[in-house]
Protein backbone atom coordinates (compact mmCIF):
# COMPACT_ATOMS: atom_id res chain seq x y z
CA UNK A 1 0.00 0.00 0.00
CA UNK A 2 1.42 3.34 -1.03
CA UNK A 3 0.27 6.82 -0.14
CA UNK A 4 1.66 10.32 -0.25
CA UNK A 5 0.37 11.14 3.23
CA UNK A 6 -0.29 9.14 6.40
CA UNK A 7 -2.59 10.74 8.96
CA UNK A 8 -2.59 9.29 12.46
CA UNK A 9 -5.95 9.88 14.13
CA UNK A 10 -9.39 10.04 12.57
CA UNK A 11 -10.76 12.74 14.82
CA UNK A 12 -12.32 15.89 13.44
CA UNK A 13 -8.99 17.42 12.39
CA UNK A 14 -7.63 14.19 10.91
CA UNK A 15 -10.76 13.60 8.84
CA UNK A 16 -10.86 17.20 7.62
CA UNK A 17 -7.22 17.01 6.60
CA UNK A 18 -7.73 13.70 4.80
CA UNK A 19 -10.73 15.10 2.96
CA UNK A 20 -8.89 18.20 1.78
CA UNK A 21 -5.85 16.22 0.66
CA UNK A 22 -7.92 13.72 -1.32
CA UNK A 23 -9.94 16.54 -2.90
CA UNK A 24 -6.61 17.98 -4.08
CA UNK A 25 -5.77 14.63 -5.73
CA UNK A 26 -3.35 13.21 -3.15
CA UNK A 27 -3.42 9.63 -1.86
CA UNK A 28 -3.97 9.38 1.90
CA UNK A 29 -3.95 6.64 4.53
CA UNK A 30 -5.77 7.37 7.81
CA UNK A 31 -4.78 5.25 10.82
CA UNK A 32 -7.11 5.10 13.82
CA UNK A 33 -7.11 2.92 16.91
CA UNK A 34 -9.44 2.84 19.84
CA UNK A 35 -12.36 1.12 21.41
CA UNK A 36 -16.02 1.92 21.40
CA UNK A 37 -17.24 5.21 22.81
CA UNK A 38 -20.44 3.56 24.05
CA UNK A 39 -20.45 4.28 27.76
CA UNK A 40 -22.26 6.56 30.18
CA UNK A 41 -19.13 8.56 31.04
CA UNK A 42 -18.43 9.35 27.39
CA UNK A 43 -21.99 10.07 26.27
CA UNK A 44 -22.79 12.44 29.15
CA UNK A 45 -20.87 15.73 28.74
CA UNK A 46 -21.12 16.57 32.43
CA UNK A 47 -19.26 13.36 33.33
CA UNK A 48 -16.41 13.82 30.85
CA UNK A 49 -13.86 14.51 33.58
CA UNK A 50 -14.27 10.98 34.99
CA UNK A 51 -12.99 8.94 32.02
CA UNK A 52 -9.97 11.19 31.61
CA UNK A 53 -8.33 9.33 34.49
CA UNK A 54 -9.61 5.83 33.67
CA UNK A 55 -7.21 3.43 31.91
CA UNK A 56 -10.06 2.15 29.76
CA UNK A 57 -10.43 5.53 28.03
CA UNK A 58 -7.09 7.29 28.57
CA UNK A 59 -3.77 5.76 27.53
CA UNK A 60 -1.82 8.19 29.70
CA UNK A 61 0.21 9.90 26.94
Amino acid sequence: MKAEYVIVGAGSAGCAMAYRLTEAGHSVIVVEFGGSDAGPFIQMPGALSYPMNMKRYDWGF
